[in-house]
């Protein structure tokens, strides 16, 4: 039996938890914002890298930022890493074209006890590891152990799998000492081959990476590239029709779409609103885009100072025209939330989306002038809003500061480096800030967004909202198996925070890569690191999910 030891999250384990949700532009920066995808770099392209056989054979996609490492037992890349790892390691469980799991090197979804306390999982006798050995219940028990027992960023999340036990060569059992239906969301983590990573710990992830994926290494030349190949010895049932797949690292927006317009790379992520009419207008591309789960929202301290009083938070919601922050600095990459819960997310879990909807006002800046009045605010006080990492979220921030403004009072905006920022947000002093705004992406369950933003032991809560109530029914929610039941928790304790005003839900940005014309079926995923879909067939192997196979013609 394997056992798993509890250690508490880390500073840094945010930076990847909230990576590709506006805050991972931080998170994931290493520098190479101009020459990201080569400038002539050395691969092969003899230029521009559109020419006859590369543009049947490669695919150079573009990043926000550069990955830090490959290694699944660690996260200190974010996002920018993992959507990279996604395709050189196979997971027990993926996701089809939703949010819904279905087996990848599992034969099928897990054997579950009646108290939901113990899975029991077959891995595919057929899958290998790229030097040819053999994936078994050894390595997916090291997988789940190795970041607790490292500390890694990772560890918090196994440490809820409380033992293993490796009942044959493809089989394993994972035993939690009580029900957390989200475990599915966690094991559905890419793979590591014990044998590989043992040898060389500090290199592997670097310059030693192998996986059990439809792509093989090839080089990492940090802060510019990460070049991989098609495993043509893929132990699914069908390869990818790409046989190579490059990610750049090209931080500044313009310089990303233009070298997407000079084909110096074929798919771009991420383009800015200012951006988009540049990448509507060619002739030669397009843009995908789709629903993504993240969410951009204004906390307020409720610890003490003003915002801590109900009529104050009401008052600031009147005051400020969300409506039109929105349409001016977000729309179109993004649309505005209403609730914490990402629209993909909601709509999964039939949440009354058109019921929180009109659970917001419009601005009513007389109606705020009452409530601040009511409340007591002196006439000097000053509302400390404070964001990082985007000028889009700067932007929203300004916006709620003018209504403020408006409404009589003053509202200041400091825009802080992320490490001050993860510093001061949730410090509950009202001297330092009394708003905050922050985005956060994680796994398709609610407990994975509610409880870790706001519940009282939240790893990330800076609200202090003080409500029994609310906190007991995520205790009760994160524990229950009954899908029904833990449904009718989340809608009741998210109305709670509708009606308390514990954040104001601002935006959920988008999926959305500049595509050319000549990369055919590629489509985006509301799972932000499961972007790009270059391979998404390889599903079909244990599941009847099956996906696209990205072709460059």
């Amino acid at each position: 039996m394997v056992e798993n030891h509890k250690h508490s999250r880390s500073r840094r384990w945010f930076l990847g938890a909230a990576g590709g949700a506006g805050i991972a532009t931080l998170a994931g920066c290493t520098g190479g914002n101009g020459n990201g995808s080569g400038n002539g770099n050395g691969n092969g392209n003899g230029g521009n890298g559109n020419g006859g056989s590369d543009r049947e054979n490669r695919l150079v996609f573009a990043q926000n930022a550069a990955p830090d490492e490959l290694d699944p037992i660690n996260n200190r890349g974010g996002n920018y890493s993992i959507v990279i790892k996604n395709w050189v390691y196979d997971a027990l469980y993926t996701y089809d074209e939703g949010t819904d799991l279905v087996p990848l090197l599992a034969t099928s979804m897990p054997e579950v006890n009646d108290d939901g306390t113990e899975f029991t999982i077959e891995i595919d006798s057929n899958a290998r590891w790229h030097d040819g050995e053999p994936v078994t219940a050894a390595d997916v028990a090291y997988t789940f152990t190795q970041p607790v027992e490292e500390s890694t960023d990772y560890g918090p999340d196994f440490a809820l799998i409380t033992s293993m036990d490796e009942i044959d060569e493809q089989t394993i059992q994972l035993n939690l000492d009580e029900p957390y239906p989200p475990i599915m969301n966690t094991i559905a983590h890419p793979i590591a081959p014990q044998h590989v990573r043992e040898e060389d710990r500090e290199e592997f992830g670097r310059s030693v990476v192998v996986g059990s994926g439809p792509f093989e290494f090839v080089e990492w030349s940090a802060g510019n590239y990460t070049r991989l190949r098609r495993h043509d010895d893929y132990w699914g049932d069908s390869v990818p029709n790409i046989e190579e797949l490059e990610f750049v690292p090209i931080e500044e927006d313009t310089t990303r779409i233009t070298e997407f317009q000079n084909d110096e790379v074929n798919v771009a992520d991420n383009i800015s609103p200012d951006l988009w009419g540049t990448v509507e207008n060619m002739d030669d591309a397009s843009i995908v885009t789709g629903p993504e789960l993240n969410y951009q929202f204004a906390a307020f301290n409720m610890n003490e100072g003003e915002v801590a009083k109900q009529e104050v938070r009401e008052a600031i919601v009147y005051a400020t025209d969300l409506d039109s922050a929105i349409s001016n600095f977000v729309e179109p990459v993004g649309s505005r939330m209403y609730s914490i819960l990402p629209e993909p997310l909601a709509e999964d879990w039939d949440m009354p989306l058109d019921t929180w909807r009109d659970m917001w006002p419009e601005q009513d800046i007389d109606r705020a002038r009452e409530l601040f009045e009511s409340a007591g605010v002196p006439d000097d006080w000053e509302c400390n809003i404070i964001v990082s990492s985007t000028s889009m979220r700067e932007n929203v921030a300004i916006s709620i500061a003018n209504g403020i403004n408006e409404a009589g009072y003053t509202g200041t905006v400091r825009r802080l480096d992320f490490g001050t920022m993860l510093e001061t947000f949730n410090s509950g002093d009202a001297d330092q800030v009394n708003i905050y705004l922050l985005g956060w992406t994680r796994d398709p369950d609610p407990d994975r967004f509610i409880y870790e933003l706001v519940h009282p032991e939240g790893a990330f809560q800076g609200t202090y909202y003080d409500n029994d109530e609310f906190a007991q029914l995520l205790d009760d929610a994160r524990v229950n198996p009954n899908y029904e039941e833990r449904r009718d928790m989340y809608e009741e304790a998210v109305t709670m925070m509708i009606e308390d005003r514990v954040h104001i839900p601002l935006y959920n940005l988008s999926t959305n890569m500049a595509v050319k014309d000549y990369v055919t079926g590629l489509e985006p995923h509301p799972v932000a690191t499961e972007n790009p879909q270059v391979f998404s067939d390889r599903r079909s192997t244990n599941s009847d999910s099956s996906g696209t196979n990205v072709s460059i013609d």
